[in-house]
């Protein structure tokens, strides 16, 4: 069962080009292309109800979703939220912000920090930690600099940074949402559309790991079903795969395809009940298992720091960020 299938989804769901997952997914969340987004309806972007309880089994027609490239994907708050009833996450001891610094001179690694960093971002207001999101937006600006982009976001990563101050986490998240989009839609406007996925995919990686992390901590055939995205991931792993040649022959960028592909495997063994539900294809735990080492190891390469990534899901430490 592919829960995010575009043609199972369409007529339950609006749409807004958006992603994490980081996590976005983290972050994030954190997956967008901006040169593809299209919003059907303005209420796209509303946030799921306070009220909302636990529901037995998910729904993913009762909240809002994204279009990217016809593949239908929930908004990465809206999964954080959904995570959020179904269990009591510890988002505090998903935060983790690098110490080391990236060379400057590589921007598509750069494209895939800056991504990554943004999810890291959507993780902090969840955890509601104010100095982490400073930190992050200040990680951020630094990014966007090296990125030549900095006119751009000094305004977005400012109003974080005084956002957080305050605990204004809903303005946070819009502002982290716009910092992302802001950086596409420049790198769009550049002709820079691959660097534009790959600020996505940073995103989505860092988003999916801390998801990995928090369904291992206490699984469930519920929520395993957030990390039920095949389509999304083939058309990824697409995209990376089509990129130029001097883009797609970067050693990260190769390890990206070759990541896309393990999980996009892991999620088809699933639908051929991996150890999950026969009439379903729910994800099984060792599924989940599998994705975040892949995530690990990709983020290892242009995120986090080797020595603080965590070796299995479920296993990562509270690590305070510190400013670059």
């Amino acid at each position: 069962m592919r829960l995010f299938n575009s043609d199972s989804c369409r007529s339950g769901l609006t749409y807004l080009s958006s992603l994490l997952l980081a996590a976005s997914a983290a972050g994030s969340a954190l997956a967008q292309n901006g040169s593809e987004a299209t919003t059907s309806d303005p209420d796209a972007s509303k946030p799921l109800p306070e009220t909302l309880t636990a529901p037995a089994k998910l729904d993913f027609a009762q909240f809002p979703g994204a279009l990217v490239d016809k593949v239908v994907v929930p908004v990465p708050a809206e999964i954080f939220a959904v995570l959020d009833k179904l269990a009591e996450p510890n988002w505090t001891a998903q935060i983790q912000l690098p110490k080391i610094n990236r060379p400057a001179n590589d921007r598509l690694r750069l494209a895939l920090d800056f991504g990554a960093t943004v999810g890291e971002g959507f993780i902090a207001v969840e955890a509601e930690q104010s100095q982490p999101i400073q930190d992050i937006g200040r990680r951020v600006l630094k990014l966007a600099e090296a990125l030549g982009l900095q006119d751009a976001v000094v305004p977005h990563c400012q109003s974080i940074i005084d956002s957080a101050d305050v605990h204004d986490w809903r303005k946070v998240r819009a502002e982290l949402d716009n910092t992302q989009q802001t950086v596409r839609d420049t790198m769009e406007s550049l002709r820079d559309g691959e660097m534009s996925t790959l600020v996505s995919l940073g995103g989505w990686l860092r988003g999916t790991q801390a998801l990995t992390n928090l369904i291992s901590e206490a699984y469930t055939l519920d929520k395993a079903e957030l990390l039920n995205q095949p389509d999304l991931v083939s058309h990824f792993h697409t995209s990376v795969i089509a990129m130029k040649p001097k883009v797609r022959e970067h050693e990260d960028v190769v390890a990206v395809a070759d990541g896309l592909g393990e999980i996009l495997e892991a999620l088809s063994e699933a639908e051929s009940n991996d150890g999950g539900d026969p009439e379903s294809g729910v994800v099984s735990s060792g599924t989940v298992k599998r994705i975040g080492e892949v995530c690990d190891s990709l983020l290892k390469r242009f995120y986090l720091d080797p020595e603080t990534a965590p070796d299995e899901a479920g296993d990562a430490p509270a690590s305070g960020p510190s400013e670059n």
